[in-house]
């Protein structure tokens, strides 16, 4: 944690007691225990509070000669420490504590204390920011089920014909964990060409999660883990890992820490870059306020004390935060095993015969670094290697590197990598650079080839009153040593109306590289249409276009279109339309390229469909696509039903009441809702709202319990035509049943005979009891449209 240490006593301690230190405290106590015992001394219980605060406790105490005293334990247990307190027997003289402060109000029986910070002692109080429990799916909730995950894209020329698609299966709900199965296919026609087609399998695996420990557990083809100065490598076989999105809510960066001293009862506000973090009530003494992370980068932070009597005090101080640092004493790790994967995407069953070995580990040894390792082991290779970052000062930026060592086929070959950056408001810099030997090799390398040699990054970004300006630099050496290295220049700025201008400059720092140049403009029309403009010049191409674009609403879904038209080395136009609903979406265009002399005119025409199929609960369902999790929502056949996804609306229930939800997030609370006021008069609804967790990959029930109901508005009247009083109780009862007056439902007559029943079932009669008689009434149900009857007469019997 950062630590601010502070001192905040901002409460004048007023006149100093008699007593100057621990000789005048341990003397007096000595003369005190023998004036216990001498006349005229008298034993006391009186109500204590400390610096304001009331302590709860009934303490003892002894006035002799018109000095209170106390023993060592009883000023202890009341929270006030002195130099030889710990041990100190005996009673104390309380006018011999230096700084202490007494109010004997005798007719109260209250004894008043106010305590130099020096007297409270050095215990700490901590509050603020808590690491929230994970969240727990209901298993009652849990539902089995299979998804089918489809994007499928066709396009059509005059000379060709292709159709391609991805498709990905879950299979969730039966035992633990879910299974997946992704895929691709590709089907194609071309003139004076023979047909093709082709299937391939891209992963299968299990996964299984354990929220309590942050563990997932893969088994078939998945990733191995990788730092910055690593690469992933594909493989089929098992990886075990600490996972860290299945408590979305932690915080795994090291934590603001501000600690401070109060006098009095006090609020501490924490405020980043001007933003309210928390705030937090503190008792007198010294506290520590833990404050979550909400800043990348270089910022401000403030800490306002405010005590009973309205004295305020703000301190500022600087703050540096980034998300490569994990919390002290925080571990990720991973660990793989399996067979590396080759020919990805090309073949499906395409492995290595020799296994690979690879684990990695990042451990927060202190709020201020952060170590990490990594080591690979296959036949014929070894790779190690160590690397770290670290804060630099309270707001110095974040200094990375790494060193790394392996060997391959009897050859050795090193890794080298250091970096640096520093995020603010105002100014943004990275550099990095990664050496690699001539014979450095990694698992990955052993399939696909040998890494680059070097390469260098670096890049500077301002913010100014006239826009965004940034520079880059990018520089890669191959195997031979041969390096590419490539500038750019970028400027944006905001313009009235939330129109947006940018310029890019590029060029290449090589003989044989070249120069562009582009210019960007647009302006949103409303929330879902734009309009943009845009210029492109290089060495080998140059041109011009203009659009309009609507995106569909993304919750409700509708229309979309697309317009553009192109000017320069490639004229032409495309136009398309798109529609989404809670089926999935679809597109529809066409592109068309006007020839020159040299090249014909060309058309393309092409379409595409997102979606997914669901099957759940012996029904099946098209939805949008489920990248993560969703939700079958039942209203308890009620069709119609709007329901809110964090108070958006996201669909309405089908005629069988229910709504599939698609985009939820898995081990998070996804707040699920119908408004009552949505809902005819005569439904009614249980919980209003539903806190949604699924589990990662799979689908879940939220059931909101509806039911049809009467209500009723009767005026009620006695055997002689006269209102019924004010007050009279009224009960719901079976016509044919015995009545409990204890469970039956009640309520009360109002003014002129009024009353309101929210629900009348068919077969309930009501008894009325005022004063001591008793009548009964029997009111009849008419046929309706749900809205309550109009007030009528009913004679109560």
């Amino acid at each position: 944690m950062l630590a601010i240490a502070l001192s905040l006593s901002a409460v004048p301690v007023g006149v100093q007691a008699r007593g100057a230190g621990a000789a005048a405290v341990m003397a007096d106590e000595a003369d005190s225990a023998q004036a216990a015992t001498t006349p005229g001394s008298q034993e006391l219980y009186l109500d204590v509070s400390l610096n304001e605060v009331a302590t709860g406790t009934l303490a003892r105490f002894v006035l002799v000669h018109r000095r209170l005293h106390a023993s060592a334990a009883t000023l202890r247990g009341l929270g006030l420490r002195w130099t030889g307190s710990a041990t100190a027997q005996g009673l104390v003289a309380l006018d011999a504590l230096p700084g202490l402060q007494v109010q004997y109000d005798e007719a109260r029986q209250h004894l008043a204390l106010l305590a130099p910070l020096d007297l409270l002692g050095a215990a700490q109080a901590r509050g603020g920011y808590v690491t929230p429990a994970p969240l727990q799916a209901d298993p009652a909730s849990r539902i089995p089920g299979l998804i089918l995950n489809y994007d499928v894209y066709g396009q059509h020329d005059d000379n060709s014909s292709s159709l391609g698609a991805w498709n990905e299966l879950r299979l969730f709900g039966l035992g633990p964990g879910v299974f997946v199965n992704t895929g691709s296919s590709r089907a194609f026609r071309a003139r004076g060409a023979r047909d093709g087609h082709e299937a391939v399998r891209l992963d299968s695996f299990w996964e299984y999660d354990d929220p309590e420990r942050m563990l997932t557990v893969t088994v078939g083809d998945t990733l191995t883990g990788a730092l910055s100065w690593t690469r992933p490598t594909r493989i089929g076989g098992i990886r075990i890992s600490r996972n860290f999105a299945l408590q979305p809510y932690r915080i795994t960066t090291p934590l603001a820490s501000f600690a401070g001293e109060a006098v009095l009862p006090s609020t501490v506000d924490i405020l980043i870059n001007g933003i309210q973090q928390s705030s937090q009530r503190v008792q007198p003494g010294q506290f520590v306020i833990d404050s979550a992370p909400m800043l990348s980068g270089a910022g401000q932070a403030q800490m306002v004390l405010t005590d009973i009597n309205g004295q305020r005090r703000v301190l500022d101080f600087a703050l540096y935060g980034t998300p490569q640092l994990l919390e002290a004493g925080l571990v990720d790790w991973s660990v793989e095993l399996g067979a590396m994967r080759r020919s990805y995407g090309q073949q499906s069953f395409d492995y290595a015969d020799d296994p690979v070995f690879s684990a990695t580990a990042r451990r927060g040894m202190s709020d201020r670094a952060t170590l990490e390792g990594h080591t690979q082991l296959a036949p014929g290779l070894q790779l190690a290697g160590v690397g770290g970052g670290w804060r630099v000062g309270a707001r110095g930026g974040l200094l990375t590197g790494a060193a790394a060592g392996s060997r391959h086929a009897g050859h050795n070959g090193t890794l080298g990598s250091l970096g640096y950056q520093w995020n603010s408001p105002a100014f943004n810099l990275f550099a990095s650079s990664t050496h690699r030997s001539a014979g450095f090799r990694d698992a990955g390398s052993l399939e696909t080839g040998a890494l680059p040699r070097r390469t260098d990054q670096a890049f500077a970004g301002f913010n100014t009153r006239l826009g965004q300006l940034g520079a880059s630099y990018i520089l890669q050496a191959d195997q031979d040593n041969q390096a590419r290295r490539y500038a750019t220049l970028n400027w944006s700025r905001q313009l009235p109306r939330n129109a947006t201008v940018s310029v890019s400059l590029s060029r290449g720092l090589d003989d044989d590289a070249g120069d562009s140049a582009y210019l960007y403009w647009s302006m949103p029309l409303d929330r879902h249409a734009s309009v943009s403009a845009s210029a492109r010049h290089g060495d080998r191409s140059r041109g011009l276009s203009m659009g309009a674009h609507r995106a569909p609403n993304s919750d409700l879904g509708g229309w979309g279109w697309r317009a553009q038209a192109t000017a320069g080395d490639q004229p032409g136009a495309q136009a398309e339309v798109s529609r989404l609903s809670q089926n999935g979406q679809w597109t529809l265009g066409a592109n068309h390229w006007r020839g020159d002399g040299n090249t014909p005119s060309a058309t393309t025409t092409y379409g595409s469909a997102s979606g997914g199929l669901v099957l759940v609960r012996g029904h099946a369902y098209a939805m949008r696509r489920v990248d993560d999790a969703f939700a079958v929502v039942d209203t308890s056949g009620f069709a119609g039903v709007p329901v809110r996804l964090e108070n958006r609306v996201v669909g309405h229930t089908d005629a069988n009441g229910l709504l599939l939800v698609s985009r939820l997030n898995a081990w998070q609370a996804n707040r699920l809702s119908i408004d009552p006021l949505d809902l005819p008069v005569d439904t009614q609804l249980g919980e209003t709202s539903i806190d949604a967790v699924p589990q990662r990959r799979s689908g879940m029930l939220a059931a909101f319990k509806m039911k049809r109901i009467h209500p009723v508005d009767l005026v009620l009247r006695d055997h002689a035509g006269s209102l019924l009083p004010v007050g009279s109780r009224v009960w719901l009862e079976p016509a044919d049943g015995e009545f409990d007056a204890d469970r039956a439902p009640d309520t009360v007559v109002g003014h002129g005979g009024m009353v309101w029943l929210t629900d009348l079932p068919e077969g309930m009669r009501l008894r009325v009891q005022t004063g001591d008689q008793l009548c009964m009434a029997a009111p009849t149900l008419p046929a309706g449209s749900g809205a309550p009857d109009e007030p009528g007469d009913l004679i109560c019997r």
